[in-house]
């Protein structure tokens, strides 16, 4: 069975104030529709600090986790 979760990085403040911090989900997904519909609902959950927060999250495949991230701290 294959299990999706999302990764990415969440970006808080604004200019050289800004503070980022690479995060996982704990909570696993069955698809990626799936994955993605969740990334969507928290997306839309922070609309209003949209000049405050940026998300940036993909949906990675529970198997291909370790080598995104490494490819991302190399």
């Amino acid at each position: 069975m294959l299990k999706f979760f999302l990764v990415g990085w969440v970006c808080i403040g604004t200019g050289i104030d800004q503070s980022c911090l690479r995060v996982a989900s704990e909570i696993t997904h069955a698809t990626y529709p799936e994955c993605n519909d969740y990334y969507e609902m928290v997306q839309g959950d922070l609309n209003d600090l949209d000049d405050y927060i940026t998300l940036s999250f993909s949906c990675v495949q529970a198997a291909s986790l370790e080598d995104v991230l490494y490819k991302k701290e190399t």
